[in-house]
């Protein structure tokens, strides 16, 4: 399955969605608990319509001289007393009797005044009273629980409950909505910078992890955009100097094939010593051209993705060695002196050999081209860890610091004898090498005033197969 036929992630959407029912169960829950502390409270301060029995003293309720009890109390706040005898007898009853209750034995008047075990819709209070002999008696008021303070309680709850819950959604609302519109902002703000070729816009905000993860996602993207522009900006003044440099370097030969040509076909009576020097200028002109424009090829072959390295396993220390020996009979001719330390133990890597050939003959080509006689040529092949490490460098007169610093870029010469490069050689050197996932750096050395460390890959081979 391709990428674009991925399904969306819907993980954080819905660690979203369950973040937010999480917070409205508890909005919900918490105006609950809140609406019935204040229902109670305005039932208890405003609309309760009971009476204080910590403030109502026995004697409004029963006339021990007389044996009588009051009415006073009972048309105030309704229910009926009974007055009950030792032995659990209901003797007196003042109001409107409400149940059918004759006498009660003691567990179950203990029951009736324990409001966690009555079960009725009455409640009991008991009063200590003595009867017309002294006799220990029971006075109870019973009160029926009335059913309009309960429709009135409930009532009071739905509109307090309406009522919270309408301001706990708009500040949940207004909260919801501040945490959204910055993040949101944002990013309309980064798209439409994005649609301005401005990638230097990035998102700086707090917010859910959602959020957060778009944050990073866009600045990521924006990262991207920017080194791709930035790369794209390069590779556009790149070739802009390309061709600068090519016609600058095309425009002196050209003109001179052209200028001789036209000489000799326009003097055809010059001394065959004189033509030959022009045939010989033209000559090198012309191959000079044809190099640049090899060079130039092989530049923009080395840039296709297309390009397949033809690479195998190679011993490097042995074909390097043999690389160098077939420049010594030159070296010995210019007064060059070779320092080689190439280990002798195998140390395999993949190599396109045609390619990596062309990178030591510039190399080394460019040390004898450049350097007086005398000087010192110096190459090394080793193991170090597990990449393999090629050098090459000479003490001659080294190069220039304005040089060293853009070195590897195309038309790039160094000052001095030889000028007859075409400046593409260590450019093409540095694409190849780039190509076999290795590097190449010029490094400052306290014996040579010029050296090249190349760095390759390499690994073990099992059965002619790389086991990296």
């Amino acid at each position: 399955m391709n990428k674009v036929d991925q399904p969306a992630d819907k993980r954080p959407l819905k660690r979203l969605f369950f973040r937010h029912y999480l917070m409205i169960c508890g909005l919900l829950l918490g105006t609950i608990f809140v609406s019935l502390l204040a229902a109670d409270l305005l039932m208890n301060r405003v609309f309760d319509t009971s009476p204080d029995f910590t403030k109502i003293h026995i004697a409004d309720l029963y006339d021990p001289a007389a044996g009588s009890i009051r009415r006073e109390l009972l048309e105030e706040y309704g229910g009926w007393i009974e007055l009950v005898n030792p032995s659990g007898e209901i003797v007196l009853t003042q109001g409107v009797k409400g149940d059918n209750i004759d006498s009660y034995s003691r567990e179950e008047l203990y029951a009736k005044l324990d409001v966690l075990r009555n079960e009725e819709s009455v409640y009991y209070h008991a009063y200590p009273v003595k009867g017309p002999q002294g006799e220990p008696y029971v006075l109870l008021w019973k009160i029926p629980e009335p059913w309009w303070d309960i429709s009135l309680a409930l009532g009071i709850f739905g509109v307090l409950f309406v009522a919270f819950l309408f301001v706990a959604l708009y500040y949940y609302t207004r909260f919801s909505v501040r945490q959204v519109k910055k993040p949101i902002q944002q990013i309309v703000e980064g798209i439409r910078e994005m649609e301005r070729l401005n990638y230097n816009k990035r998102l700086e905000f707090s917010a859910e992890q959602e959020f957060a993860e778009i944050r990073e996602a866009f600045n990521a993207m924006a990262q991207r955009l920017q080194r791709t522009s930035a790369e794209r900006d390069a590779a556009e003044t790149n070739k802009r100097n390309m061709l600068l440099h090519l016609s600058h370097d095309l425009k002196t030969p050209v003109t001179s094939v052209f200028g001789y040509s036209k000489l000799l076909m326009d003097n055809r009576e010059l001394e065959q010593g004189q033509q030959e020097k022009y045939i010989r200028y033209i000559h090198d002109k012309s191959s000079y051209m044809a190099k640049l424009i090899q060079d130039l090829f092989e530049l923009a072959k080395l840039d296709d993705p297309r390009l397949k390295l033809k690479k195998e396993k190679v011993n490097l220390p042995v074909w390097f060695q043999a690389l160098v020996a077939e420049f010594y009979p030159d070296m010995e001719a210019r007064g060059f002196v070779l320092e080689a330390q190439i280990e002798e133990t195998p140390l395999f890597v993949l190599l396109d050999q045609v390619h990596m050939n062309r990178v030591v003959t510039n190399l080394i080509g460019n040390a004898m081209k450049y350097n007086p006689p005398g000087t010192v040529l110096y190459v090394s092949c080793r193991r170090k860890g597990d990449r393999a490490e090629v050098c090459i460098g000479d003490s001659g007169a080294g190069l220039q610091e304005d040089v060293r610093d853009r070195l590897f870029d195309e038309f790039i010469r160094p000052a001095g004898p030889g000028k007859d490069g075409t400046g593409l050689g260590l450019a093409i050197c540095q694409k190849i090498i780039a190509l076999h996932e290795g590097t190449i750096e010029l490094e400052a050395h306290a014996d040579y005033a010029t050296l090249f460390r190349i760095s390759l890959p390499c690994g073990n081979f099992d059965n002619g197969r790389l086991q990296v």
